[in-house]
């Protein structure tokens, strides 16, 4: 028996689903050639799978890429059970809300990590700008005659043309 249970958040990231998942204590795993023999169950893992510690009745659940987001696969009837080294096991729609939750601050993270490299590239690319600027000016007051000092004022550059006769 099989279950499609929903989440508001779409878990289209790996890597914060990963992070998410490891936060938790829920011991992800990627499925390689070296490590698919360790999984073994009904729910057949394929390589590329995040296998977790939870384990029900048709083995560990995972998640597996469908599309463009990781779905979870799992028994629906919960029979037998747990998560390795715990007693305590979580229903699958608590467990998704947990995750999502997580998943959720990870994103906001993720997001913010994206904002502060996007200022910085701006910030690269007005320094550019600016030197470039200062440059052409330069180049064009040589080019006239003229000496150019260059003085910086409050963070400002102020060039002084100077033309000896």
């Amino acid at each position: 028996m099989s279950a499609v249970i929903k989440t508001t958040t779409p878990f289209v990231l790996e890597a914060l689903l990963f992070q998410a998942l490891t936060k938790l204590g829920y011991e992800p795993q990627y499925i390689s050639v070296n490590n698919m023999h360790d999984f073994h169950g009904r729910n057949s893992v394929e390589y590329g799978d995040i296998v977790t510690n939870r384990i029900d009745y048709n083995g560990h659940q995972h998640f597996r890429k469908q599309n463009d987001r990781w779905v979870l696969r799992h028994d629906a009837d919960q029979y037998n059970a747990r998560i390795l080294g715990s007693k305590q096991y979580k229903k699958v729609a608590d467990f998704l809300s947990e995750l999502e939750q997580e998943y959720l601050t990870e994103y906001k993270l993720y997001l913010a990590e994206l904002a502060e490299l996007e200022r910085k590239e701006i910030e690269v690319q007005r320094k550019a700008r600016v030197e470039a600027t200062r440059e052409k000016a330069i180049m064009q007051a040589k080019a006239q005659g003229y000496s150019v000092k260059e003085k910086h004022i409050n963070g400002k550059i102020q060039l002084i043309c100077v033309r000896h006769t």
